[in-house]
């Protein structure tokens, strides 16, 4: 019974169906997308990749890498989250997302060297489809689809994994393809077809770490847009004649409303008088209607001068700017002051106490507008009670002669030796001296690389020198200098550790304990694939620190940390 295949087939018609079930043998990351793609959907293979650094931006360009898309457009890493979001919640983990795949409990901890599938689960076993009718061509989308043949897996295929992205899968591949009279079918001969040609052997660089972050150099090209996708600007309406917009409609209170039109009794004319949004021709906002208006704030005409004449409002004053320059940045016209009125003297203000803060130099007291001045002044005489004289602050002094003499300076007075210069070592600190001094490296494995890996070299020395280089050697050290970055670099080619120039001998940091450490198993076992790759570097941190390795470089800097903090 053939198993349907869903019309929004989104790797091209013919792909294998997500529901077939998985082989008995070892399978790269990137032979899974590049021959079985649909197999994003399933649970066990999304636990795989994400588990191991997998991203949809790396996933979709590996897609577009490998394969040929249905309608010639570009697999968007949109569409992988989706796909891959849908398949985990329909499975049960609700609201999953790949930032939040490590709080949930999967039901099997992966070894990042396993390849094996297995024991892999397909769609119609963790999350099959509902049925809610009993039409046979819904029902097979849960069935087990029929076996395919090993030269169909390369149906929409653009490009064959190689060499460390290659495993026994795309060796049955190209023997089917190479043979096309025998027939061999996936998934029922995986097993009799690659002991046929041989198991190949799983290196370091096949696991699915090292693949993404050989692939994570590749860009998704974005999706064209057309012309028809592109917004148009809004144009302005234009607004009809004789109707004017409602926020410049001028608002009253609802006191303004009566039953008799143009007539109004005393006390509805003097509610209207303290209750309209308007003064002196200015728009209020409609929230301020109920509060308390402040007529010393807007300007008012003669009609209200018995509300001015409160004893609770602030008198007017008319000034003029008498003994400093006007403003340059402020209009010849300015409304704060009359330039035709006088100042008497008893409007000068008395001395304020100055502080640190309230200090302002001359040159900038010329530029602050008259009016502001003389407004902050008269706010600062209504609540202060009390006039106390100018105090100018002064820096301090050096002591005279005669107080420095009798007054001694503990700055000045020499600080006892640390304990550690003049305590004799003991015994058992001379032999930790000497065992640290004649101490033995220990091997740690290094990694296998790809030979086909992005490095810098003769070739490509021009691409990643920094510029304004002059010479060969400046090229050099500037391509492989430790400091350059701040740091690792963060994307490829990640440069060998032992190859990069010495850190600064006072920098303790792992970054560069790493390189030191590197540089070491280089002289000692001749490593020379440690490289600045994040794994790599969190293998070695874990190492140095289980095996208590310290350099030479960190410990001096650490001595003379101590000497500074006891002021030797």
């Amino acid at each position: 019974m053939a198993a349907a295949m869903p019309k929004n087939n989104a790797f091209g018609d013919g792909s294998p169906s997500w529901n077939i079930s998985f082989p008995d043998g070892n399978l790269t990351a990137a032979e899974i997308i590049a021959y079985l793609p649909h197999w994003l959907k399933s649970v066990d293979v999304i636990n795989r990749f994400v588990t191991n650094g997998a991203r949809p931006i790396i996933i979709a360009a590996m897609v577009n890498e490998f394969r040929h898309q249905p309608r010639g457009e570009s697999f968007q890493p949109n569409s992988v989250g989706i796909m891959m979001s849908y398949a985990m919640r329909r499975a049960g983990y609700a609201d999953w997302t790949f930032g939040t795949h490590e709080l949930w409990a999967h039901e099997s901890e992966l070894a990042e060297h396993d390849l094996s599938v297995k024991n892999f689960r397909t769609p119609r076993v963790t999350h099959p489809k509902h049925i809610h009718e009993t039409s046979r061509k819904k029902t097979k989308y849960n069935v087990e689809p029929e076996p395919v043949g090993f030269k169909d897996l390369a149906l929409h295929v653009k490009k064959h994994p190689q060499g460390a992205d290659a495993l026994d899968l795309t060796r049955c591949v190209q023997y089917a393809l190479s043979h096309q009279d025998e027939e061999w079918l996936f998934p029922d001969d995986f097993r009799h077809l690659f002991a046929h040609l041989g198991p190949a052997a799983i290196t370091h660089s096949h696991q699915d770490r090292q693949v993404f972050a050989r692939h994570d150099t590749f860009a998704s090209p974005t999706k064209p847009r057309l012309i028809q996708d592109i917004r148009k600007p809004r144009t302005k309406a234009t607004p009809r004649p004789g109707i004017t917009p409602q926020s410049r409609v001028k608002k009253t209170s609802s006191l303004d409303h009566s039953a008799t039109p143009k007539t109004m009794t005393p006390q509805k004319r003097g509610s209207e008088s303290m209750g309209r949004v308007q003064w002196g021709k200015k728009r209020r906002s409609g929230r301020l209607v109920d509060k308390a208006i402040n007529f010393c704030e807007e300007e008012s005409d003669t009609t209200d001068k018995d509300l001015v004449d409160s004893s609770y409002s602030t008198p007017a004053k008319k000034r003029t700017l008498t003994r400093i320059p006007a403003t340059p940045a402020s209009p010849p016209n300015d409304s704060d002051f009359e330039q035709d009125c006088t100042e008497s003297d008893d409007d000068i203000v008395e001395a304020e106490d100055l502080t640190d803060e309230g200090v302002v130099s001359p040159s900038r007291g010329l530029r602050v507008r008259a009016a502001a001045r003389k407004a902050r002044q008269n706010i600062q005489s209504s609540f202060m009670t009390s006039r106390n004289p100018l105090v100018l602050k002064v820096p301090k002094i050096l002591p005279s002669p005669k107080t420095a003499a009798s007054v001694p300076d503990p700055a000045l007075e020499p600080k006892p030796a640390p304990a550690y210069m003049t305590t004799a070592p003991t015994y058992e600190m001379m032999q930790a001296v000497k065992a640290y001094t004649t101490r033995t490296s220990i091997f740690l494995k290094p990694p296998i690389l790809s030979a086909n890996r992005l490095r810098v070299d003769e070739t490509s020395i021009y691409l990643y020198a920094a510029d304004g280089c002059t010479s060969f050697k400046e090229m050099w050290d500037s391509a492989l200098s430790s400091t350059r970055f701040g740091g690792p670099r963060r994307h490829a080619p990640f440069r060998e550790l032992y190859r990069l120039t010495d850190p600064a001998p006072s920098d303790d940091s792992d970054w560069a304990e790493n390189v030191r450490w590197a540089k070491e198993q280089f002289k000692a076992f001749g490593s020379k694939t440690w490289t600045e790759y994040d794994y790599h570097l969190e293998l070695i941190t874990e190492a140095r620190r289980k095996t208590m390795w310290v350099s030479e470089e960190a410990v001096m800097a650490g001595m003379s940390v101590r000497d500074a903090d006891v002021g030797v």
